[in-house]
């Protein structure tokens, strides 16, 4: 369910050396997604160290319905927390979305940036909007964002990797893919490579930037296959 990461970085503050990150990507709570696998991970997180969780949608399937029990799962989150946008949050209602992660006290940024102070050293995280549903502005996200500190850019939808890694993201979290979900051997990749997802899950180098794609906590459908539910731990490193 934990996936471990070591993410090198050029030039970083050796402050922010060893810093924890937890990404948590596509809980799609509805019926489908047992509550308990939610506040397990939401207690993974802590137990491991996290010291910012960091959130790339997709909470819901198409019903606002189990945003109650979202909001409630998520507030235990005890560390600094953000989040953008996914596809499914637009098809259910992306106000009511982010009023629920709100109250959970995490941020929400829809193609904006902010500041976030860890031992000391800024990190300015990047939100940028769903893409497949025509949210995203990425020039917009990185707009106003400073020219010392680390940049890590939030996406869904792993394709907007290739226009946010020239922009200066040293690290890109997405998700949307679910590893394949149904990953049937050459099959799955075959498919959806078609439809411009070359990149189904883990680790990628995008320029210089490192790109990781998380399988997600939940799913659209009940089915897995060769793509299990994920949580993962990135650690920062001076290269």
């Amino acid at each position: 369910m934990v996936r471990f990461i070591e993410v090198p970085v050029e030039g970083l503050d050796a402050r922010l050396d060893g810093v924890r990150i937890a990404h948590l990507s596509d809980v799609h709570v509805s019926a489908l997604t047992r509550p308990r696998l939610l506040e397990r991970a939401v207690r993974r997180i802590a137990e491991c160290g996290a010291e910012l969780a960091l959130l790339t949608g997709d909470y819901v399937c198409l019903s606002p319905k189990p945003l109650p029990r979202l909001a409630e799962a998520l507030r235990r989150l005890a560390v600094p927390s953000l989040a953008t946008l996914g596809n499914h949050d637009h098809w259910a209602g992306a106000e009511a979305v982010e009023r629920a992660l709100v109250s959970a006290g995490i941020d929400v940024l829809r193609n904006e940036h902010r500041t976030v102070l860890l031992r000391g050293a800024p990190l300015h995280v990047v939100g940028i909007d769903d893409g497949s549903t025509r949210h995203a502005d990425i020039e917009r996200a990185f707009a106003s964002v400073p020219a010392d500190g680390l940049r890590v850019a939030l996406t869904h939808d792993p394709r907007q990797a290739d226009r946010a890694a020239p922009l200066g993201a040293a690290l890109i979290l997405a998700g949307h893919t679910h590893g394949g979900q149904v990953n049937v051997p050459v099959i799955t990749r075959r498919l959806m490579r078609r439809r411009g997802f070359d990149r189904l899950g883990g680790e990628y180098r995008v320029g210089d930037a490192l790109l990781y794609v998380s399988r997600g906590l939940g799913a659209s459908l009940p089915v897995r296959l060769r793509a299990p539910s994920e949580i993962a731990i990135l650690t920062l490193r001076q290269a």
